[in-house]
């Protein structure tokens, strides 16, 4: 995975996925179709990329961590809603 930050979350994602081995980044003031070539090529060389994102996605699968993502969200906008609603009446 090779991301680039604009805005937003995206920053510290990107350097969650580096940091993790899973992929690279590159800040827009380093963009250039030569240092995304490059990133892009090392990834995709570059085996520990692959061997990273196959461990976190067995960790995902064993722990279940899609749907207990799902959940929390579910729940906090459960509360959420039922707090809306309870000042509106």
């Amino acid at each position: 995975m090779v991301a680039i930050p604009i805005a937003y979350d995206q920053p510290g994602i990107s350097a969650r996925i580096a940091h993790h081995g899973v992929g690279e980044f590159v800040n827009l003031d380093n963009l250039s179709v030569a240092n995304l070539l490059g990133l892009i090529r090392k990834v995709l060389t570059n085996r520990s990329y692959a061997e990273r994102a196959n461990y976190f996605k067995e960790v995902i699968s064993e722990t279940r961590g899609l749907d207990v993502a799902a959940d929390v969200i579910e729940q906090v906008t459960k509360k959420a809603l039922s707090a809306a609603l309870s000042k509106s009446a």
